[in-house]
């Protein structure tokens, strides 16, 4: 099987993630212009003990399976990587059917005590149907992970996205006639189909690439893969659960808070919604660079770790941080300054403008976090990772049910506590992964640099913007050159400062005849 290198793969799923995202942005646009915020507050309520679920039936198996995969590949047991897939099929796939079945059963008192608006009871129960599907395609991701074959985690994903954007679409502009509850059934049956697609394609990219040959017989037992893949898989899951935990709290707390401070359960709604659909929507877009690197990483790590090559696992994660920041910095800039003028042209809902000004500020910590989690992750460090998400979650939950229902902040409170939370969780990561991992990683690439390159941007934006309003008659136009002056200066400087590594710049396909 051909292996991809770290930054090949992460490019393959960086112009994969931005498809997706771009497909996924277009639909949350066009779902909150069609729902509204309220229909989308309302589906924004659900997903996140939807992903509990998910997390509860998947168990941290499939990133568990991911190491165990490239480590056993790294070493040529091609035996091993065999068993170890054909176990966690059947586990996972298992899992599905029962987590489907008594959900089915259940469901009704489970969302009687979860989600404060019952309105959104049988959106969720037409979902039930894709627990299966995404937990079979987690072990098929989990396999072209472990064995940096990441192209295939692309384009299946682009292909379940194009599913779920096309059939959403057209199924609530359709059914929004029909009243709101029965036009929030399209996100699900959307999310169905969706998963199905990507199911089919996995299955079909596996059959079409997994080796012909026998290969070496595996050398691990039955017994001793299901043993590493629960050790290394429950503190992981136990980090999920709680994570997933933390964001049903979180929809179902912020509701509450607001309705305290006065509001009624619609508008309640329609004020998390606006949070949940725009505002925190526009803070993930960036995350096409950091959700990329954050896949390509945890095996690059994992093959690394306990070895002599200390080096080449120090320039790694140094890489893959630089990235994080230098890529993400300029979007974090720019929501903050366009904070209101983006949420009006893109979703109708100016509104959003005041949270996602704070949420913009912790910004650049949500995207170290996601990055320092799987690097912590590929390393092993899962327990630690516990006990960080444990002190942000304290941050964002105490935050939430403090400043939510005052009355001069509002859902400013919710925003401020999730920005804190991000603060706490990557400095905690960042300040193990130092001191436990011994590694020297060059901060004045990573941090200073950027921060300066970015200080400097900012000012030219606001100049930028300022020119340009009077003469140009359009907002979009003013804001897109506006933009593009601001990061091009932005990188400029990078450059010239020696912030954007050459050698590392050299080595992306395409850009690298530029250095």
């Amino acid at each position: 099987m051909r292996k991809e290198g770290l930054l090949y793969g992460a490019l393959i799923l960086l112009v994969a993630n931005f498809l997706a995202k771009f497909m996924g942005f277009f639909y949350r646009v066009v779902l909150v212009r069609v729902l509204g915020t309220e229909g989308v507050g309302l589906v924004e309520m659900v997903m996140p003990f939807y992903t509990f679920l998910l997390v509860l039936t998947t168990w941290g198996i499939p990133l568990a399976m991911s190491k165990l995969t490239a480590e056993e590949s790294a070493r040529g047991n091609l035996g091993n990587v065999k068993r170890i897939f054909r176990l966690t099929l059947f586990l996972l796939s298992t899992s599905g059917v029962v987590t489907t079945v008594l959900v089915i059963f259940w469901a009704p008192t489970i969302l009687s005590h979860f989600v404060p608006d019952r309105r959104i009871d049988f959106c969720f129960i037409t979902m039930i149907p894709a627990i299966f599907m995404i937990a079979t395609c987690s072990v098929f991701r989990a396999y072209f992970q472990g064995t940096k074959q990441v192209s295939a985690i692309g384009v299946g994903q682009t292909i379940e996205q194009s599913i779920r954007v096309l059939v959403g679409i057209t199924l609530a502009v359709k059914l929004r006639k029909y009243g709101l509850e029965v036009a929030v059934v399209a996100v699900s049956v959307a999310s169905v189909l969706g998963e199905l697609a990507g199911l089919l394609y996995m299955i079909l990219r596996y059959r079409r690439t997994k080796t012909p040959q026998p290969g070496p017989p595996p050398t691990k037992a039955w017994w001793s893969i299901f043993k590493s893949l629960f050790s290394y898989g429950t503190p992981v899951t136990l980090t999920r659960l709680l994570a997933s935990l933390l964001m049903t709290l979180q929809a179902s707390l912020i509701p509450r808070g607001l309705m305290m401070a006065g509001n009624d359960l619609r508008a309640a709604t329609e004020i998390y919604g606006r949070f949940s659909g725009v505002a925190l929507t526009l803070l993930h877009l960036p995350g096409i660079i950091t959700m990329s690197m954050a896949v390509s990483i945890i095996p690059a790590v994992a093959e690394l770790m306990g070895g002599a090559n200390r080096k080449l696992l120090n320039h790694r994660v140094s890489e893959a941080l630089w990235i994080t920041v230098a890529f993400s910095l300029p979007s974090m800039l720019v929501l903050y300054y366009y904070a209101g003028e983006l949420c009006d042209l893109i979703f109708h809902a100016p509104q959003a403008g005041e949270p996602l000004k704070f949420l913009a500020l912790g910004g650049i910590f949500c995207y170290l976090q996601q990055t320092l989690t799987s690097i912590l992750q590929g390393a092993g460090y899962v327990k630690m990772l516990l006990f960080n998400m444990i002190c942000s979650g304290i941050c964002l939950i105490g935050g939430i049910m403090l400043l939510t229902p005052l009355p001069g902040l509002e859902i400013n409170g919710a925003a401020i506590s999730l920005s804190l939370s991000y603060f706490v969780g990557s400095t905690l990561n960042l300040f193990y992964l130092t001191k436990n991992a011994r590694l020297t990683l060059p901060f004045s690439n990573i941090i200073l640099k950027p921060a300066a390159a970015g200080l400097f941007s900012l000012l030219i934006l606001e100049g930028a913007d300022q020119f340009l309003r009077p003469i140009v008659p359009s907002l979009g136009l003013c804001i897109l050159i506006s933009i593009s002056v601001s990061t091009l200066a932005y990188f400029l400087i990078l450059l010239f400062t020696g912030g954007l590594p050459v050698h590392t710049m050299k080595r992306l396909p395409l850009l690298g005849r530029w250095f």
